[in-house]
């Protein structure tokens, strides 16, 4: 019987590890590969082969949203599943709208896990009865065509590097100020405006001027 190849991306390895467990019990489904991030998960991705991603939005280096955007440009025929403990509108429009075929919480993983994942074999979406339930009772506005995106898909480091920039600050001296490599600044800032669809630095200025950050 050919296997259902997943690939686990999540910066915590113990919770990785009940993930495999959980699912190397079930006939069809194959762990194939494991990432702590998101630059590993896309550096490994072509020698893994798989099918499906279980993949966390909060990770180091480069998070689960910005993984969404090359995922969906470069292994458009690998199919991800959302596993997360983000649980706001706006991360769950920004993964779907970006591929994802299915969001759930961390909260359900034991209990769901192995359900979604057969769902989604079966070219169905799946998003969790949590999720769904919080969605509907939420109250929200839907964004609007033209609308700022919401400061609440950065991590607190992006916006903290969104303030330096706002702020006028060079890479070298946000590098400096936060105490981390130049790189690291310009892996930020890059996942920070893939996220904004804000190319230019003055459109980051008057959008952090718009969120009240300066």
């Amino acid at each position: 019987m050919k296997k259902f190849r997943i690939v686990l991306a999540d910066d915590h390895e113990m919770f990785r590890a009940g993930l495999k467990s959980l699912i190397d019990r079930e006939a069809g489904l194959e762990i194939v590969g494991q990432a702590s991030d998101g630059e590993q998960l896309i550096e490994k991705l072509p020698s893994m082969k798989c099918d499906l991603i279980v993949l966390d939005l909060s990770m180091p280096k480069m998070d689960g949203m910005a993984a969404l955007k090359i995922l969906r440009k470069k292994y458009a025929d690998v199919r991800v599943l959302v596993l997360t403990m983000q649980k706001d509108y706006q991360h769950f429009q920004y993964a779907m709208n970006h591929g994802a075929w299915g969001y759930m919480l961390k909260d359900d993983a034991y209990e769901q896990l192995v359900m979604a994942i057969k769902v989604i074999m079966n070219d169905k979406r799946f998003v969790s009865p949590v999720m769904t339930r919080y969605l509907r009772n939420a109250e929200y506005e839907p964004r609007k065509e033209g609308q700022d995106p919401s400061l609440e898909i950065l991590t607190k480091r992006e916006k903290e590097i969104l303030k330096l920039v706002a702020q006028g600050e060079a890479n070298k001296n946000i590098a400096t100020k936060l105490k981390i490599s130049i790189r690291t600044v310009e892996t930020h800032r890059s996942n920070m405006t893939n996220k904004l669809n804000i190319k230019t630095t003055a459109s980051l200025v008057k959008y952090a001027l718009s969120k009240g950050l300066i």
